[in-house]
């Protein structure tokens, strides 16, 4: 019995020293991320600096874009899903594989160039998935194992979307996403949970980035009351479904956040029901829609007849044009037909590591349409 004791316990002082090995090499990837985000930011002030010229916003779609009678809700957009990852170590999904299984660690193999890029690309909505560690709002993908990122730190990534913002004073509306992320939290001690003052927390950096740049709830309200409609206690959901979306023109340069549906957007809002301290949009799912903030509709699956109906209705459905990296035509097809106005892809332009002959495009090959009139 004792000739065996002694390779056992080389066999796991080895397993040991390979698991403290690799998340010390996967924690030192995530803090180059960061390193590289500083040093990108500064290379995109120099450059805004030295003079840049904005791109013409007509060559993502083809519109007047100073016409009045077009409303935010005929707006379609393609844009990227988990816009801020990037392309992980193959350690990571090596772990995946032990504990999921090896397609879904194969899945993860992809990546995004950076935001401004994207941005450059025609991406016009996007999605980040926020996650609280250490005190700090990151953008990270599965912890640890997958959480290389193109833009870690919110704040960063915050601020190279006013860079953007400021230097295209005309861009197309700009949607983001924020999806707030809790899962495999026991991966990383660091992480946190989020609640409404996290939530609070999280409004305040928006704000203090983006400021005249945002088209807050409270401003679409506004915008409303300004045609001369004042109820009192207007509700999102009144605001758009009885007397429409903003015009396309008033909302030139500018950026809308969405809150993820799910369970944080209910106390979200009742934080502040009258909307005067948000920064972001609570969005619903299709069961949520008499809600008094019901305004933006996240519906994954695209299914004409359910979307058709949610935008007959006056909202703006978010929906997924593939799922786990797969691209089917029939699917692309449905999620078109819906009438859907954010189509979210892992096709799209902004991927880093796409041939040119897999990126899709809205039909015309542009980057976002005008829904017909109904």
């Amino acid at each position: 019995m004792r000739k065996f004791v002694k390779p056992v316990l080389l066999v796991l002082l080895a397993l040991i020293l390979f698991l403290v090995g690799s998340y010390g090499y996967l924690f030192l990837i995530r803090t180059n991320d960061f390193r590289r985000q500083e040093r990108h930011l500064a290379r995109l002030e120099a450059s805004y600096q030295s003079g840049h010229t904005a791109g013409d916003e007509l060559v993502l779609v083809d519109v007047d874009l100073n016409d009045e009678s077009i409303q935010l809700n005929r707006l379609r957009l393609l844009g990227s899903h988990n816009s801020y990852k990037k392309t992980g170590p193959a350690i990571g999904r090596f772990f995946i594989a032990l504990g999921a299984n090896a397609d879904e660690a194969r899945a993860l193999r992809y990546g995004y160039r950076t935001l401004t890029e994207q941005l450059e690309s025609g991406i016009r909505t996007m999605e980040w998935d926020v996650r609280l560690r250490g005190g700090r709002f990151e953008l990270t993908h599965v912890p640890i194992v997958d959480h290389s990122s193109v833009a870690p730190d919110v704040e960063g990534a915050l601020e190279e979307l006013r860079l953007y913002s400021v230097h295209h004073p005309r861009h197309l509306p700009i949607v983001i996403l924020m999806e707030i992320k809790s899962d495999w939290m026991m991966l990383d001690p660091a992480l946190q949970p989020v609640g409404t003052a996290e939530l609070r927390a999280l409004d305040q950096f928006i704000e203090g980035k983006l400021s005249d740049r945002l088209h807050r709830p409270r401003d679409l309200v506004a915008q409303v009351q300004s045609r001369g409609v004042i109820e009192p206690g207007m509700t999102l959901r009144q605001a758009v479904q009885t007397h429409g979306w903003p015009s396309l023109p008033a909302l030139l340069g500018k950026v809308l956040f969405l809150l993820h549906a799910g369970e944080l957007t209910t106390a979200y809002y009742e934080a502040d029901p009258t909307f005067q301290t948000q920064t972001m949009f609570p969005s619903v799912y299709a069961t949520g829609v008499d809600r008094d903030y019901a305004a933006f509709v996240v519906h994954n699956t695209p299914d004409p007849e359910v979307i058709g109906g949610l935008v007959q209705a006056g909202f703006i459905v978010r929906t997924r044009i593939d799922a786990d990296l797969v691209f089917r035509q029939a699917r692309f097809d449905d999620a078109w037909r819906s009438g859907a106005q954010i189509l979210t892809s892992d096709f799209t332009v902004g991927r880093s590591d796409l041939p040119a002959a897999a990126v899709i495009y809205l039909p015309g090959g542009k980057m976002a349409a005008l829904r017909g009139e109904d």
